[in-house]
């Protein structure tokens, strides 16, 4: 055989090699993917956990970048440093967890709708911190408020945030929540059209029909509020903010699911 030809038997033997190594690593990691869309939209990864996503990235990098999206609930508005805000009591915990290190990023912005993130360009920043994962809190107390967002348009606020989630970090998990009860649940603001409850019920069955991860954490700790027999004003530092207690209702609510499926999550 000739020099020439055995040259190109090596390199059409190693050629063979990587690729036989993609296809391998691509079924053992899916963070190694090559068809990222229908790895998202798996059984695979539905099948994970927050917890698996955080512990599998800490291992691959030595650290999961957490970023925390939202408004002033986000932000942590009523908190205070003996009884901080959820994203802080998040960072806490994971870092107590065997197999995590993470850093969580705060882009809570007070007053902001989902709107406001996309006119101000706030999800740029998301995109520049290259996050492993986000927890985007909606925004709803402030679409709902002064003047109200129509819930049109809150979808499709949403869903363009989403899409550039997908198109520009398609190998970041993103969880989707709602925010705390207020007083206002069941009142319509000035200039509104609906409830503060509508408005989440709504929009709630918009992101579950998208089959987007999602906790409904304005049920949840409705639910929670009721069971205890409490007053939603317990939990806040105002009207709309949650004080200390609330912040620590919304995250051990938030904790007693890190752990589950993510197909399971409500």
């Amino acid at each position: 055989m000739s020099k020439k030809r055995k040259r190109r038997t090596t390199y059409v033997g190693l050629f063979g090699i990587l690729v036989i190594f993609i296809v391998v690593m691509a079924k053992q990691d899916p963070l190694f993917a090559s068809s990222r869309e229908s790895y998202r939209a798996s059984d695979q990864v539905k099948d994970e956990s927050f917890l698996d996503r955080a512990r599998s990235v800490t291992k691959r990098d030595g650290k999961v970048n957490i970023v925390v999206l939202g408004s002033s609930v986000t932000l942590g508005l009523g908190a205070t440093d003996a009884q901080p805000v959820w994203g802080t009591l998040l960072e806490n915990h994971l870092n107590q967890l065997e197999g995590i290190q993470t850093q969580v990023i705060n882009m809570g912005y007070s007053g902001y709708s989902t709107a406001d993130l996309l006119a101000k360009n706030k999800i740029s920043h998301v995109l520049k911190a290259k996050p492993d994962i986000i927890i985007f809190e909606l925004c709803l107390i402030n679409n709902n408020r002064y003047p109200q967002n129509s819930i049109e348009q809150t979808k499709a606020d949403i869903s363009s945030i989403m899409q550039t989630f997908q198109d520009k970090l398609p190998n970041t998990l993103v969880l989707l929540q709602s925010a705390n009860p207020t007083i206002y649940n069941d009142v319509i603001l000035a200039d509104g059209k609906v409830t503060y409850d509508q408005y989440n019920k709504e929009v709630t069955r918009f992101v579950r029909a998208n089959d987007w991860n999602y906790i409904d954490i304005y049920e949840l700790m409705n639910e929670r509020i009721e069971q205890n027999d409490a007053k939603v004003e317990r939990l806040l530092n105002d009207h709309v903010h949650p004080n200390g207690d609330g912040y620590r209702l919304w995250y051990d609510l938030l904790e007693e699911r890190l752990d589950k499926p993510l197909r399971t999550l409500r």
